[in-house]
């Protein structure tokens, strides 16, 4: 098959990539990835290490003539990826590479995630380092595992592994920007203990309510875009029936991950009544409310079999009550970063399981206060409720540090190198940079990368002459690091 990015010094990091898209690399299954990046290291000549257990890799790259005494830069990215497809794809995250499409500048997959997220950051490192017209300090590469999910990677850096107090994080998505700081969070499993109950033939027909085509994205950084949830919309469409008609719930699902926005949702529920107007007519709000960020909405009610169980009707309505108020999107805007969001939370995930209705949650902030006080307005509905609930895969804020060298001098190169100044900002998601800077206190951080859309969604895309300018800028600011 013909190569899309050639080996020369203008596409390295994406002929990288599109190398390190070959190889499968779901959260938690980084083991072929791993050995792949520590082998290639090898074969150039470095020192390269792979940890069997949290699949972190630690790459040593040897300074070039001029720069053994300075400071070594540590160069840092996340090896896994969050793997999205569409309904109609049948890729396997596990085994199948991922299929590239170039249209113009945007590399995108075949109706899949495309793993820009972080693959180009893994790359760029990795073009730094293997470069033969790069000067740069002494490198550390730095590749972490279950960055989209646990923060296993991150969490298992030891602070004497890595001799550089330097580090630059390659996991953002626009290239004008640097990155100050990035928000932390938490996970929140919420369980609903439930009952079914037998259907019986006065319930009436079973009617499948599938919503899906919404625009999907990352759960932190497109939480401010009105995109919406589909799980939200089926939240609230069943709310309606429920007040308009007599109906019972016999199924509910809704999106896949709570990292991304729900991009899909359905239920099944038992009606003797005519709900085909109710329905349309909330079709019709929800396709005026999402014409502009989600023109391929689609709402659509079908007869489905016949449905042997439904839930009892106190708990059909002990699931509304809870699904309605559980918080959602937006908590509180940024005082300090004007136009920033400083709170968010995305029920990402709802799903039956044996007698009990499971959502899954991530919540994010820019302070843990904000964080622990959502979380808590969680706990009260699952107590109101009968539910239980835990937080897991928990990660720490990257605070805004006024002294950075790193920085100024960051700015200062993109300024000469472009005629314009970076734009300075908090992320509206969470960065391996604060568990990092935990493990090293001392540790000088920054972010930056090259233009990409739509994280955690199929419509994911890299702009490739961004990706060329990024690659661009970091052998300046690795000059200028002397």
């Amino acid at each position: 098959m013909k190569r899309l990015f050639e080996y020369n010094e203008e596409q390295l990091p994406l002929a990288i990539f599109e190398d390190i898209a070959q190889i499968p690399r779901p959260s938690g299954g980084e083991e072929r990835i791993a050995a792949y990046l520590a082998e290639r290291g090898r074969k150039q000549g470095f020192e390269a290490e792979m940890d069997p257990v949290s699949r972190n890799v630690i790459v040593r790259v040897p300074a070039t003539e001029g720069y053994e005494d300075s400071e070594p830069v540590i160069l840092q990215a996340h090896t896994d990826m969050v793997c999205e497809k569409t309904p109609d794809s049948d890729h396997d995250f596990c085994s199948d590479p991922i299929r590239l499409i170039l249209e113009g500048d945007s590399l995108r997959a075949d109706r899949t995630t495309l793993g820009a997220d972080d693959g180009i950051g893994v790359a760029l490192a990795f073009a730094a380092a293997e470069s033969e017209a790069a000067q740069h300090p002494p490198l550390e590469l730095l590749l972490t595992s279950e960055e989209e999910t646990t923060f296993l990677g991150a969490g298992s850096v030891n602070a004497d592994s890595l001799k550089g107090r330097r580090m630059i994080n390659l996991d953002n998505a626009s290239e004008n920007q640097i990155i100050l700081g990035s928000m932390g969070g938490t996970a929140v499993g919420l369980h609903l203990p439930v009952q079914k109950t037998k259907a019986v033939p006065e319930d009436g027909m079973a009617f499948e309510i599938v919503i899906s085509g919404m625009h999907g994205g990352h759960s932190g950084e497109d939480v401010h875009r009105g995109y919406g949830s589909a799980n939200q919309l089926l939240i609230r469409l069943l709310r309606k029936l429920e007040r308009q008609h007599q109906i019972s719930l016999a199924e509910i699902q809704g999106g896949s991950f709570r990292l991304a926005l729900p991009r899909d949702s359905r239920a099944v529920i038992l009606t003797r009544d005519d709900v085909a107007e109710t329905v349309n007519n909330m079709k019709a709000d929800f396709l005026q409310e999402y014409q502009k960020t989600c023109p391929d909405l689609s709402i659509q009610l079908n007869a489905a079999g016949a449905r042997g169980q439904k839930y009892t009707s106190e708990d059909f309505h002990r699931i509304l009550a809870l699904l309605s108020v559980h918080p959602d999107g937006i908590m509180q805007m940024n005082g300090v970063f004007p136009g920033m969001v400083e709170s968010c939370l995305n029920l990402g995930y709802i799903e039956e399981r044996d007698r009990e209705l499971y959502l899954e949650t991530e919540v994010r902030g820019d302070y843990p206060s904000t964080i622990d006080d959502i979380v808590e307005k969680i706990a009260c509905l699952a107590e109101l409720t009968g539910a239980s609930w835990e937080t897991f895969d928990s990660y720490s804020p990257w605070s805004y540090d006024p002294e950075s060298a790193l920085r100024e001098k960051a700015v200062a190169v993109y300024r000469e190198l472009f005629g314009r100044d970076m734009t300075r900002v908090m992320m509206q998601g969470g960065l391996e940079c604060g568990i990092l800077k935990e493990t090293i206190p001392d540790l000088d951080v920054i972010s930056f990368g090259p233009d990409c859309r739509d994280f955690h969604s199929p419509g994911e895309y890299l702009s490739v002459s961004s990706a060329k300018r990024t690659w661009v800028y970091l052998k300046e600011l690795l000059t200028a690091l002397k």
